[in-house]
């Protein structure tokens, strides 16, 4: 939880620099969301109804795009390409605050021509280990609750989906840190993914459990957010949520990165002299 503390805080003090950067992309996730599938979903598991699950319902509950509708999946699609240029900003913004201590965007466009395809491909890798794991788990599932025995059946959904979750967080774990090896280190992808790997190895256990508790906290609110009657405010607390998820994901980043590069970080002094 170390690594995940310090990027929070980190984020709370910066907050007017990296909210601009997440919003975009969190609002187009946010209409992306498919509270109608969440709803049937939740309801049925805790009514005792659930033998009443339907796969391609858990499937817009959890994919990003919401195959559901095709706004959803507009939304989804516009969600995952505009967060590739709002993400190269923000890494540019972070390691030069990182480096030498300054809060400025002088220079963010020309570090955003080095960073967007490094950050495009590692977007699209992130979306589509996605989308393959929630189809997975949907299925599994859908499997599970079709068990005439509830114990058996509740017990298996419980299991099948801390399982997966922790298999989702140890997989991204594998390659959490290849983004700013290629951005900062200037290795190509394949070298870059191998340091990453080695800077990674002896923290992914740390990083698993951190980012799993962070990510189920974030599924949880986002459940909450499915009941509120008001579309409006559906959308304006799913936002935050998104634009937290998206903050504290790249912050992570760059604090485990420097961390285990052992880079000293400009902007501890100015925090540890304020």
């Amino acid at each position: 939880m170390k690594y995940t503390l310090h990027s929070a805080k980190y984020v709370l003090k910066n907050l007017l620099y990296l909210f601009p950067l997440a919003i975009l992309p969190a609002l187009f996730f946010s209409m992306s969301t498919d509270e109608e599938a969440i709803i049937q979903s939740v309801t049925a598991f805790f009514k005792g109804n659930i033998g009443d699950w339907q796969f391609f319902t858990l499937f817009r509950a959890i994919s990003i795009l919401s195959f559901g509708r095709w706004v959803g999946i507009i939304f989804g699609i516009a969600g995952i390409i505009v967060i590739v240029p709002c993400v190269s900003l923000m890494m540019a913004l972070i390691e030069k605050h990182f480096r030498i201590g300054k809060r400025t965007f002088n220079g963010m466009w020309a570090k955003l021509n080095d960073n967007l395809l490094s950050t495009c491909g590692f977007a699209v890798l992130l979306f589509v280990i996605y989308e393959v794991w929630a189809m997975l788990l949907s299925a599994l599932l859908f499997l599970t609750s079709q068990f005439g025995n509830a114990v058996i059946a509740y017990g298996g959904a419980g299991v099948i989906f801390l399982a997966m979750h922790a298999l989702l967080m140890y997989v991204i774990g594998c390659i959490y840190l290849w983004l700013p090896c290629m951005q900062i280190t200037g290795f190509r992808a394949f070298e870059a993914l191998q340091y990453s790997y080695q800077l990674s190895s002896r923290v992914k256990w740390r990083l698993l459990f951190s980012q799993l508790f962070f990510y189920m906290a974030a599924e949880a609110a986002l459940c909450v957010c499915a009941f509120f009657s008001n579309l409006l405010v559906f959308y304006i607390f799913t936002t935050l949520v998104f634009v937290f998820l998206i903050m504290i994901f790249v912050v992570r980043m760059q604090v485990v990165y420097f961390d285990r590069a052992q880079l000293e970080r400009a902007d501890l002094v100015k925090y540890y002299q304020r």
